[in-house]
């Protein structure tokens, strides 16, 4: 029996996603096959910081083993190793030693991973996030203490949330953080290691800016996806306020957390950060009907 396809449940509805194209690709598309009209609204680019050394001397230790553990919590974080590893000569598929255990926060970040020729270890089955992670993580107490043993390398944003270092502390683990990149507005005026929007074919979603989002008018009901706690921020400085009727989403529980702390509520929060849970969040979004 032929696999059946799901349905237009999103047809009429505009959703903005504030990602550049490489990063809205697959969530962009999901969308689209469930009818919904897809634009961009990039409001956040990412550039290392402007001194790599402390990057440089971690991925080192990295490839020299010692670390047990190395944990990536993006697709943004993976892109930046790849970067910097090109830059000092180090082959991507040796920067993570075969002794070393290679943890992800969520399914993106591990089709990453593995598309560069690093197998995970450790990636959790529920809540993709980092919290999830910090609860699914194993006790040190089966690890040797000497040397490498309880070490955790955990390269991320410059802007990165310390509860789950401070979790993994918690456990005993030692945990190296290391600033792998910065958020900046988009775009960014740095070293940037992301595709620039320019390099995406043309035949993609429309782009739009925040002055044309707020100015455009949508045939039916409009919906923005708030992928980030940095992205909520960019958002209500530059989007707000809001068109009557708009749909707001979160792609997780920390967004979202920061939206309330920014006093808007979530009309929906996706229960797993992928393109599928985010389908489903605007969809029971729309069965709720129209928004104030």
């Amino acid at each position: 029996m032929a696999e059946r396809k799901p349905g237009p449940g999103l047809a009429g509805l505009t959703v903005v996603l504030p990602r550049t194209p490489d990063r809205a690709a697959a969530m962009a598309a999901e969308l689209g096959s469930h009818g919904a009209d897809v634009a961009l609204m990039p409001l956040i680019d990412f550039q290392f910081p402007a001194d790599t050394g402390e990057l440089d001397r971690a991925l080192k230790a990295l490839r020299g083993g010692r670390f047990a553990w190395v944990i990536f919590t993006s697709v943004t974080t993976v892109r930046a190793m790849v970067r910097r590893c090109a830059a000092l000569g180090v082959p991507v598929s040796s920067a993570v030693p075969a002794a070393t255990c290679i943890a992800a926060v969520g399914a993106g970040t591990r089709q990453a991973l593995e598309d560069i020729g690093l197998d995970v270890d450790l990636m959790p089955d529920g809540d993709q996030s980092a919290r999830g992670l910090a609860e699914s993580w194993p006790h040190p107490s089966g690890s040797d203490p000497e040397g490498r043993g309880l070490r955790i390398l955990l390269p991320q944003a410059d802007l990165a949330d310390p509860a789950l270092a401070a979790d993994l502390t918690g456990l005993g683990w030692e945990v190296h953080p290391v600033t792998a990149y910065c958020t900046v507005d988009f775009p960014a005026t740095g070293v940037r290691f992301t595709p620039a929007v320019e390099d995406n074919p043309a035949a993609g979603p429309r782009i739009l800016t925040p002055q044309e989002f707020l100015a455009e008018i949508p045939k039916g009901p409009r919906a923005v996806v708030l992928t980030s706690p940095s992205i909520v921020r960019r958002f209500v400085r530059r989007c707000f306020p809001l068109p009557p009727g708009t749909i707001l989403a979160a792609i997780g529980d920390s967004t979202a957390r920061q939206m309330r702390e920014l006093d808007i509520s979530p009309h929906a929060v996706a229960k797993q950060p992928t393109p599928a849970g985010i389908v489903q969040a605007l969809s029971s979004a729309m069965s709720m009907g129209p928004t104030n």
